[in-house]
């Protein structure tokens, strides 16, 4: 099936969910959320809530002005809770175990929810799509949630088709210093989001509760695939352009490596996910025309 055709399944579920949400305007929540991937979610159903903490590292990682309606509630784990009491919220949604240890002090202020982004038992795709919709189901908006669940599924396969399959395994990495890479594995949305675009993942080795593992650059030397960087590095301590000096780093990030433009947050929800396939696509494409 051709990308045309493709484009043309997704603009009718679109479209259904612009009209589904604007049914619902007038009863929208006041929501606020400590979660990325909940306000992801909530803000691609057309849903975005009216605060979020952390909002300003996220702001960082985005070309374009991230929930630009939204206030910042301070740093993720340490929240303006007066602020919060002000802007008079009806919801707080809460990711557990997250900020399981504010329950109390945010009760007061609001009636708290807790919705768990990564589901115990079940790979990442099946977790993100439970998130849309217990997303979804906090302001009766089910049928958005299903809509875009179905727009992601559309939406992933032409851009596999607009890639093709690369001869090689994908290794996602990210430098962290001079003396250690970051590699996503299973458990990873960039995992997730390569197996569902019909790639393999270079990294089969056991990862973190983050679905990473951490490697010293003799190790990574030692693996195979296709290189794609990330940048700029999630690391505050690596710039964007700046890569490591040393003769290992430059013997295994030679010219074959690609870079990969960070626009998405690797904790966060099926936007987060469309936003790494569709930066992927443009980093192998611009590879391929070198």
């Amino acid at each position: 099936m051709t990308s045309s055709v493709y484009k043309n399944l997704t603009l009718p579920i679109l479209l259904i969910l612009i009209l589904l949400s604007a049914a619902n305007a007038d009863d929208q929540q006041r929501d606020v959320t400590f979660d990325y991937a909940v306000a992801d979610t909530l803000s691609a159903l057309h849903q975005p809530p009216i605060a979020l903490a952390g909002l300003a590292q996220y702001r960082q990682l985005y070309q374009e002005y991230l929930l630009p309606d939204a206030f910042d509630l301070g740093l993720r784990f340490q929240p303006n809770l007066e602020y919060l009491a002000s802007l008079k919220p009806d919801d707080i949604v809460i990711a557990p175990p997250a900020h399981l240890n504010l329950e109390d002090k945010l009760s007061r202020i609001a009636h708290v929810i807790k919705i768990r982004p990564f589901m115990k038992g079940l790979d990442v795709w099946l977790s993100l799509e439970q998130l849309t919709r217990d997303v979804g189901g906090l302001n009766g908006g089910q049928q958005q949630a299903e809509a875009f669940i179905d727009s992601v599924e559309a939406r992933m396969s032409a851009i596999a088709a607009q890639i093709g399959r690369p001869a090689e395994t994908l290794l996602i990495i990210e430098i962290r210093d001079n003396q250690h890479v970051r590699v996503y594995g299973p458990g990873s949305l960039e995992d997730a989001a390569l197996t569902r675009l019909g790639f393999e993942n270079a990294w089969q080795g056991p990862t973190n509760n983050w679905g990473f593992s951490t490697l010293s650059v003799r190790e990574a030397i030692a693996l195979t695939g296709q290189i794609v960087v990330l940048q700029p590095a999630y690391s505050q301590d690596i710039s964007g352009s700046a890569l490591p000096k040393s003769g290992l780093w430059q013997h295994w990030l030679d010219d074959t490596s690609v870079s990969m433009e960070r626009n998405y947050w690797p904790w966060g929800g099926f936007p987060s996910m469309l936003r790494f396939a569709e930066s992927l696509k443009e980093a192998l494409q611009a590879d391929n025309q070198t």
